[in-house]
């Protein structure tokens, strides 16, 4: 499995959130945003950051993994196609839900932190889980504003679990808190 980034946010792009962010409040921007000011942005998890695109190339990822992804109806997915007359890889009838596909996957930023949020949780397939933290990975890499923010939702959310079977991550996130 491989990703690579195709888009983030640049600081062109920081300095729309910042214009979106301010006019709501009657104000225009008189400095670029600090890293500060983008991690509180990103935390209060106001529309504005909706403006910072992403996209991601997915490659070599299983079939599988990639019905897992596509489940986030925010952000829109790419998915090589599986049809016998477009691939002669295999045939598409007989192909194994393990058949490797590529995708690009492009979303906001807020639907970058719900997906880490979600596909970080031990609930999600480890395969799900290691392509999820390979994207967040890259993207602390070069917007490292979102460190905090891209993980697991029981850590997010200071140790409290909202799945149906949780399964006891949690408990490192509450007694790190106390």
């Amino acid at each position: 499995m491989k990703v690579e980034i195709l888009k983030h946010p640049t600081e062109e792009d920081w300095n729309l959130c910042q214009t979106c962010t301010l006019v709501t409040v009657w104000k225009k921007p008189v400095k670029a945003p600090t890293d500060a000011w983008k991690t509180r942005l990103l935390k209060a998890n106001h529309s504005p950051i909706r403006t910072l695109q992403f996209c991601f190339r997915l490659t070599d990822i299983p079939y599988w993994v990639s019905v897992h992804l596509v489940r986030h109806v925010h952000a829109t997915p790419f998915v090589s196609t599986q049809r016998d007359d477009r691939q002669k890889k295999y045939e598409r009838g007989a192909a194994r839900q393990d058949a490797m596909v590529t995708m690009c996957w492009y979303m906001n930023a807020e639907e970058l932190i719900t997906i880490a949020h979600k596909r970080l949780c031990m609930q999600a397939s480890k395969e799900t889980r290691e392509i999820v933290q390979m994207i967040c990975d890259e993207v602390i890499k070069v917007n490292p504003e979102f460190k905090e923010l891209l993980v697991p939702n029981c850590q997010y959310r200071g140790g409290i679990c909202e799945e149906f079977n949780c399964c006891g991550l949690n408990q490192k996130y509450l007694l790190s808190n106390e």
